[in-house]
């Protein structure tokens, strides 16, 4: 889970680019009705381009600008540059594309019906729609900054940071003059206190990002970069003595002629966890369609086993602490499966634990030939086919195809500071510790490959742990 503001920055940059996509099209479709439809005796009749093949063209000039704009870094999300140079960006890019079409056009003279139906298109069209284009992109980004100002003056998408340390005025002074900061909190000295006061703000969320200049006392400036890390804040802190800080990735961030450090949770950030949420929709989509004969198949089997509901629905956290509801193929007999409602589940399974427990390492456990299951669910079990309803989780949005493994809540209750990290993202179906030896795994090494995950995410190494996941079940399944 990423902080507040991180997240704000993400879904900023997409409606930018979703409304800059839009006014190219607008701008272009301008240009197409002035010169074709209102004033048809301006142009030859034999060069004129139909609605369709206009629309076609507008298409792929938009989305050819989009990725040139792209490549010049506009849609950077962790870059923040003047606005001079971002509309310059635009212009360039804008006329980059018509530059190379217009080039494209002089040197293959004869070539240039673009279109199936051979008509060519004007290079004057091409020339004024990139104006009109970037005209309109101005006023949507003008628009866009509009209602940023109106929702501000509102208090909708403002954020509060707490600044310590005893040389904060300068930084203070800079960060006054934020217009998406609305309140500032100032702590002179850094002592049990102060990491209690803000502890307890951070969890009222009255506190959205901690600023630290001291220099000294690294001790509890380690306890304010677990809280940040527990609560997924933004921390950025002065750099001296930094040694507490050995177990994060750190981001260079410059005020004025200082620098300071901002603690990054997951490398899984910006465009990539736009990338990752649609590669999770399609691929929960195509497995739900492909093997829903397969689900029929198994919920009808378990119902006629003890005619009793074929899903179990499991508390499990997801990223910042909170609870989701885990589907599930039930593998135990009705009446024990576990839940807070049912209080004489959880003491047998407790006491099940005490005795069976194969695992042994404090938080998690695993009942070796559990005598509550029934004979459908130990080969649900043993073929993992009882995790196949998680799907709909990650369809929903609770969790990924690629993750750490979701804990439950009394798991959870028992981590130390260190295990916090493997909060940072939604729990996958499959992960890196799931295929590197699943429930062999003391708990320390699978939170330590899950953190490894975290730290160093890539699209690619999520398609390597999915075409890894079969061979693992076969292994697991044989030993």
């Amino acid at each position: 889970m990423l902080p507040p503001t991180r997240t704000s920055q993400i879904w900023k940059k997409v409606i930018q680019l979703i409304t800059d996509f839009c006014c190219l099209n607008l701008g272009i479709g301008l240009v197409y009705l002035y010169r074709f439809k209102y004033f048809p005796e301006l142009f030859d009749s034999g060069r004129r381009l139909s609605a369709i093949q206009y629309f076609e063209f507008n298409i792929i000039f938009s989305s050819a600008v989009i990725v040139v704009l792209a490549i010049l870094g506009v849609y950077k999300i962790n870059r923040r540059k003047p606005t001079v140079r971002n509309f310059s960006h635009i212009f360039l890019g804008i006329f980059t594309v018509i530059f190379g079409l217009v080039s494209f056009f002089f040197f293959f003279e004869f070539d240039r019906n673009i279109f199936p139906s051979g008509v060519p298109i004007s290079r004057f069209v091409l020339l004024f729609a990139g104006f009109a284009a970037f005209i309109f992109v101005l006023w949507g980004r003008f628009l866009l900054w509009l209602i940023q100002k109106i929702l501000q003056i509102n208090g909708i998408g403002q954020i509060k940071v707490a600044v310590v340390g005893d040389s904060t005025d300068e930084l203070v002074n800079y960060l006054g003059k934020q217009s998406l900061i609305s309140h500032i909190e100032i702590y002179k000295e850094l002592n049990l206190q102060t990491v209690k006061n803000l502890e307890t703000k951070i969890k009222n969320h009255q506190i959205n990002e901690i600023y630290a200049t001291v220099h000294h006392n690294s001790s509890l400036l380690g306890k304010l970069a677990w809280l940040s890390e527990r609560y997924k804040i933004n921390f950025i802190f002065s750099p001296e003595g930094f040694g507490q800080f050995e177990f994060f990735d750190l981001q260079p961030r410059r005020i004025k002629q200082k620098l300071y450090l901002e603690i990054i949770h997951s490398n899984l950030d910006g465009w990539k966890i736009v990338l990752k949420r649609v590669f999770d929709f399609v691929f929960a989509s195509v497995v739900l369609i492909v093997l829903s004969p397969i689900y029929a198949l198994i919920a009808i089997a378990i119902w006629l086993e003890d005619k009793s509901n074929p899903f179990y629905l499991s508390d499990r956290v997801g990223p910042d602490g909170q609870i989701f509801k885990l589907w599930k193929f039930r593998r135990l007999k009705s009446e024990f499966c576990t839940s807070e409602d049912n209080k004489e589940s959880l003491i047998m399974e407790k006491s099940l634990i005490d005795i069976s427990d194969t695992r042994g390492d404090g938080i998690l456990y695993k009942i070796n030939n559990d005598p509550r299951s029934t004979k459908l669910g130990i080969f649900l079990e043993k073929t993992s086919l009882d995790e196949l309803p998680q799907f709909w989780n990650v369809l929903i949005g609770n969790m990924s195809v690629v993750g750490p493994r979701p804990h439950q809540p009394r798991e959870v209750a028992r981590y130390q500071n260190d295990h916090y990290k493997v909060l940072n993202i939604k729990p996958g179906i499959t992960g890196l510790a799931q295929i590197s030896g699943r429930s062999d795994l003391k708990f320390e090494q699978e939170v330590e490959l899950d953190c490894w995950y975290i730290e160093n995410w890539s699209f690619m190494l999520d398609i390597v742990i999915i075409l890894k996941t079969p061979f693992a079940l076969i292994k697991g399944h044989k030993s």
